[in-house]
């Protein structure tokens, strides 16, 4: 019983990945605030149903807060004057930062001879052996549409005085930058699970 046991496992580690912060407008028809040039291509390069757009970098961006890793203060509304094409204070794409992550599964079993005809295979395959949390958003949380680096949503309407576009109705998000939820990534899933297996062959 104790000898004759094998194993197998798979690991993985990497760092983490890259993420640019969006606004999202709810109603910027006509307008466009610029920092894009297009309103066909948002502020992560992906073709999302809603307009989004880069924030103005007003601090640092990299202040932890609890489970908060990047600090939303850090980051204005888009610009609308005449700046919008060379302001240095736009934020750049793929600025922030993500968490990394690692895990690893590992699968023991053995083989049993019962006489000459009969084999009983045993195992046990445990999926995400230490229960490591994997904080890496996938591409539906993290992506271009995805919550995690949405600062949060506004409108846009026309001062019928000026002619100019003001900003109204914003609304933060208050997931932005949370390491709430753990994913399923690289094979390895997000949380403990461990299966039995018994073959018999004759």
């Amino acid at each position: 019983i104790l000898g004759g046991w094998q194993t197998s496992f798979n690991m993985f580690a990497k760092t983490g990945t890259r993420f640019t912060p969006f606004w999202i407008c709810d109603n910027c028809f006509p307008l466009t605030p610029g920092n894009l040039g297009v309103t066909s291509i948002d502020a992560n390069g992906d073709f999302n149903s809603e307009p989004s757009f880069r924030p103005i970098v007003t601090g640092n961006v990299n202040k932890r807060n609890g489970d908060q890793i990047w600090d939303p203060n850090a980051f204005a509304l888009p610009s609308f004057g005449a700046d919008v094409f060379d302001n240095p204070n736009v934020a750049k794409r793929n600025m922030l930062s993500g968490p990394g992550s690692w895990g690893l599964n590992l699968g023991v079993h053995k083989d049993f001879h019962i006489g000459e005809r009969w084999v009983a295979s045993f195992g046990a395959d445990v999926n995400n052996l230490f229960n490591h949390r994997l904080f890496s958003p996938n591409s539906d949380y993290g992506g271009g549409g995805g919550p995690f680096a949405l600062l949060g949503d506004f409108t846009v309407k026309v001062d019928p005085a000026t002619l100019k576009p003001i900003l109204n109705d914003v609304t933060a998000n208050p997931d932005f930058g949370r390491l709430i939820n753990t994913f399923t990534q690289e094979g390895v899933d997000s949380r403990r699970t461990v299966r039995l297996r018994l073959r018999i062959t004759f």
